[in-house]
Formats: C-alpha cells, structure tokens, sequence
C-alpha cells in the first residue's frame, strides 16, 4: 500500500494436505491482506502463492478452482434468495447440475437452513448469512478452505458443524 507502508512483509510458508492454519495478531497485522493474496483478491508486491500446486496469478482459474473463500463480511448478494447464491457460486465453480441438489441439500441440511433458501439475504441475520456464505464456498467441495473468521456469528451448533466438516475435510 506505497511505497512506505507494508501490510505483510518477508511472509513465506507452507501448508501441507490436512493441516489447518490460523492466522492470529492484533488488528491491522495484516491477516485479512495475507488471506486476500492467498485467495488471489490482491496480488503479492513481491513473491508468489501456490494454492493446490497453481500459481495464483499465473494459473488464477485453476488455483481459485481448488479454493473455496468465505470472507470476512458475509453482506454480498443481498438481493439473491440463499438459493440463488448457492446455485450462483456452484455454476460458477462449473458443478454439474447432477448432484448438485443432493450436495445444496447435505449442506443446508446440516447448517439447518433449508427452510430459509427461498427468503431474500437481505432478510437474513448475520449468522444466517454466514452459513450461505460458508455452504456457497464449500458446495464445489474444493481441496483447499481459506475461512476469514468464519465462526463471527455462527450459533455454537453450527459452529460446531463447522469445526467437524474441517476434521473430516483434513
């Protein structure tokens, strides 16, 4: 951000298959910026990021394939139904329509929203919004997870479904 101001600096490491990572500091410690570069949002001054084997900015669609981001925010989309976003996020990660059900319906399931998918988000508390954003990132079943604070607003039930889908995901 300029020339005088670094929002990480000299940051290098490596993840392997089945670890999950936190990142944890103060605020403004650069930890949103990292997770931003890491899913390709912004691009590294210097260096580079592999997802998956893909270099983010050489490979982009092959690297953002293999991810799936929730943001720190959850309020994007707000005019689409739960339903819309889902079916939005899965057709851009090209999921064929066959299974695709099956899979919205396990996740909403088990975040228990299915009553929810056919209301506006803008409807929607923050913790509902969440979840969308969570089963959105996940419907594609992708190999690699970057979550920006994903618990903020997750009942302690969901959470907890959360934190499992992360163990078994491992």
């Amino acid at each position: 951000y300029g020339e005088d101001f670094w929002a990480v600096k000299d940051i290098s490491f490596h993840i392997q298959k089945g670890e999950i990572v936190g990142f944890v500091g103060q605020n403004g410690a650069g930890k949103t910026t990292t997770i931003k570069m890491l899913s390709g949002i912004l691009n590294p001054t210097e260096g580079s990021v592999r997802i998956d084997g893909y270099d983010i900015e050489k490979e982009s669609r092959k690297a953002k394939m293999s991810l799936g981001y929730v943001a720190d925010n959850p309020d994007l989309f707000l005019r689409l139904t739960g339903r819309e976003f889902i079916h939005f996020l899965a057709d851009i990660y090209d999921i064929p329509l066959e299974g695709r059900t099956e899979r919205i319906e396990a996740l909403t399931a088990r975040f228990e929203v299915t009553d929810a998918l056919d209301k506006p988000m803008s409807d929607y508390s923050h913790g509902m919004r969440q979840k969308m954003m969570v089963i959105a990132a996940l419907v594609h079943n992708p190999p690699v997870w970057i979550l920006d604070e994903p618990m903020t607003g997750l009942d302690p039930k969901a959470a907890f479904e959360l934190k499992q889908m992360m163990r078994e995901h491992a």
